[in-house]
């Protein structure tokens, strides 16, 4: 009986080694291809709960997130606002988030965007409002990086964006300046 169990035990042992020197004989489907990937990454067509969070942290977003929502083909992302002289990366941001729900993925209808002042208790300081049915997402898209969706009434418009007396505060009156060309008289 002990020697069935010795030679069990030798058995297994024998082959145990010659399934670890394998992946180094050079024999079987890996040969030549060196390293094989375990993970392949995958490019995200549709936005789901489940990728959601890898989907905004790819973006690289300079300001703070708070909350991301995603419900019904309508995402909604919070954004601290830290400084208000940081005016041109909210811009950036804002441009990253609708190139990610109009361009990249195809199941977002809807990005809703706020801005909340972080130094004065979470306090809305302007909204953006922007749906896969605006004709200027189509016709003047490449335009977004160059705008100033504040001050500029035309993108005031196409973007929806609502502003709150705490902004008007911190940035002065937003009605008052227009990139928008004269009217000809």
């Amino acid at each position: 009986m002990r020697k069935a169990y010795l030679t069990a035990l030798g058995a297994a042992l024998a082959v145990t080694a010659v399934l670890g020197l394998m992946p180094h004989s050079g024999i079987g489907p890996g040969k030549g291809r060196g390293e094989v990937a375990v993970f392949h990454p995958s490019e995200m067509k549709r936005l789901t709960s489940s990728n959601l969070v890898d989907a905004i942290i790819g973006l690289q977003l300079t300001g703070r997130v708070g909350k991301v929502q995603w419900n019904q083909a309508v995402l909604t992302v919070e954004m601290r606002a830290e400084d208000e002289k940081q005016a041109e990366r909210w811009y950036k941001d804002m441009e990253k988030l609708i190139r990610l729900s109009f361009t990249q993925m195809e199941n977002v209808n809807r990005l809703l965007i706020r801005y909340v002042d972080s130094k004065a208790d979470n306090r809305l300081l302007f909204a953006a409002d922007v749906r896969r049915t605006d004709s200027w997402l189509s016709d003047n898209f490449s335009e977004l990086s160059d705008a100033d969706p504040l001050h500029d009434e035309l993108w005031r418009k196409r973007l929806r964006i609502a502003y709150t007396t705490l902004l008007e505060k911190r940035l002065g009156p937003i009605d008052t300046y227009s990139t928008a060309p004269l009217p000809s008289t």
